[in-house]
């Protein structure tokens, strides 16, 4: 059984969100990207409960938040809908973790949207333009069509795609957590759609910001990684002022799905220089 229980809703400007909390410690926001959900934590939060007070959230339009037509699902959304949830939950300068899109996420809610931190890290994220996979690239010029295939084609399509950026093979079960929330009429659509709304514009208003943040930064990468190359992570890394930099041997993108132990070993050594 997982320990990701999404047992609370917030209303955000974009649309109800689901999130929740386990652990004790300082308070850590775990933060998903494309296309998963907070599930992908489930390994880094069993190993570090006991040290640290986590928080997960399913970004608008992913996993068990709201769905639906004409939702706003750019990056920027995302970033809004992260600031308004801790502010409605009054939790003063977090440490905030971004994986892919939820890089992008926290980065935009600390140097766009306002957000007071403690500290942040990011890992194998979307922050640095140009991004996106060749894949992504195509369905993003031919939404429409993708988004009306048979069931078992997109099913089939959503699983090879992820194949690509994991490094470790993963039994069938995590596989089946990660693509149902996509699957069913709504679901296939909301897929599509996040596509369709690839934010290239956000990252490129940010990478101008990333010179002024002033707060604890680290980096991790894996090294295997076929979506967004460790080159990206190396470049971030010299446009921001003493962020740290660990690389992640035989991980790809998903490097806390390939690796866990080395992936939650790393947090938790940075996290315990960082915490307050």
């Amino acid at each position: 059984m997982t320990n990701i229980n999404l047992d609370k809703s917030f209303q955000s400007s974009v649309g109800a969100i689901r999130y929740g909390n386990i652990g004790q410690g300082p308070d850590v926001f775990l933060m998903h990207g494309t296309p998963t959900s907070s599930i992908i934590w489930e390994d880094i939060v069993e190993a570090l409960k006991h040290k640290y007070h986590f928080h997960f959230m399913d970004l608008p339009g992913y996993g068990e938040s709201e769905k639906f037509e004409g939702q706003d699902v750019r990056l920027r959304s995302f970033a809004r809908a992260l600031n308004e949830l801790i502010q409605e939950l009054e939790i003063e300068n977090p440490t905030l973790v971004g994986h892919d899109f939820g890089a992008a996420t926290v980065m935009g809610a600390h140097l766009i949207e306002g957000l007071p931190v403690n500290a942040i890290c990011v890992a194998d994220g979307v922050l640095l333009s140009p991004w996106g996979t060749k894949f992504s690239r195509h369905v993003k010029e031919n939404e429409a069509i993708f988004a009306a295939v048979p069931e078992y084609i997109h099913e089939a399509t959503i699983k090879a795609h992820l194949n690509t950026a994991m490094s470790t093979h993963q039994d069938r079960q995590k596989m089946k957590s990660l693509i149902a929330p996509w699957l069913g009429e709504v679901g296939q659509k909301a897929y599509y759609s996040q596509v369709g709304q690839y934010d290239y514009d956000y990252t490129t208003q940010l990478e101008d910001l990333y010179p002024t943040i002033n707060v604890p930064m680290m980096i991790m990468w894996g090294e295997r990684d076929q979506w967004v190359p460790i080159s990206e992570g190396k470049r971030l890394q010299t446009m921001i002022k003493n962020a740290e930099f660990a690389a992640l041997p035989d991980a790809g993108h998903f490097s806390m799905i390939d690796t866990p132990g080395l992936f939650a070993n790393t947090l938790d050594a940075w996290l315990s220089k960082v915490s307050i």
